[in-house]
């Protein structure tokens, strides 16, 4: 039913079978023509007997009167914004992973600290970045909404930056070696040459010579400094250095990130 036919004398029940599942305090507005007064009462009501659930301030998603919206990525995203899927959560997206952790992990260019927050069960790690990183984003239609994702490329990237929310090294060469369908070596280039960090980019090179993905002509395209201090391979594996590659401190056998599936 159009909105024009709404009236100040709507139901709850009328109301709530209007809104979307993911729904803003203006939604409500739109479609119920209540006062303001009554429209922040409702929705308080509405959370308080298990009708919905806040996502942050106004902004809440329905279940109720048969509706079932599952806690799902929409949901997640709706957290804080902008932001988009990424890290282990978006491996998984891209099916570059079947480990999926249970906590979905988002990103966003909005100040703050990394938190882990939940929506009933769903619990939702919250990533903040700089603005000059979130970039890389794709948005796809979904049933209740738009999930917002990083690319592959720029997935791997992140991961290689932040080994600690994707399992470690292993899981990102899992990832290269499960994306054959997905990742571009053309886009890993262009991606890699924008972001600003030349760990990540020596990572990448040295990942891509022990699995043999497309190694000279990525490295002929990706910059890294010939000065650049000496890092870990993997941070979140032991301090052991195995050898040494690309002014990295190789600390992870390369068995295990030839033979990773």
């Amino acid at each position: 039913m159009s909105d024009a036919y709404s009236d100040k004398n709507m139901t709850t029940r009328e109301v709530l079978a209007r809104l979307p599942s993911v729904f803003s305090v203006d939604d409500v507005r739109r479609v119920s023509q209540w006062e303001d007064s009554r429209v922040w009462v409702e929705t308080r009501r509405w959370v308080q007997r298990g009708w919905a659930t806040r996502l942050r301030r106004g902004v809440y998603s329905l279940h109720v009167m048969g509706r079932s919206y599952p806690l799902d990525l929409v949901e997640a995203l709706h957290v804080v914004q902008p932001s988009a899927l990424a890290y282990w959560t978006a491996l998984g997206y891209h099916h570059l992973t079947e480990q999926l952790p249970p906590t979905v992990i988002i990103q966003t260019p909005t100040p703050g600290r990394t938190i882990t927050t939940s929506i009933r069960e769903l619990q939702v790690r919250i990533v903040h970045v700089q603005p000059s990183r979130f970039w890389g984003i794709t948005s796809l239609a979904a049933e209740d909404g738009t999930i917002a994702v990083t690319t592959p490329e720029k997935t791997i990237l992140d991961c290689l930056d932040r080994l600690d929310l994707c399992g470690g090294i292993v899981e990102v060469a899992k990832a290269i070696n499960a994306g054959s369908h997905v990742l571009s070596p053309v886009a890993m280039a262009h991606a890699a040459f924008r972001y600003d960090s030349d760990v990540v980019r020596r990572r990448l090179l040295v990942l891509a010579q022990l699995l043999d993905w497309h190694p000279s002509w990525l490295a002929g395209r990706i910059p890294v400094a010939s000065t650049a201090g000496y890092a870990w391979f993997d941070p979140t594996a032991p301090h052991k250095i195995l050898s040494r590659s690309t002014r990295l401190y190789i600390n992870v056998a390369t068995e295990d990130i030839v033979n990773a599936e």
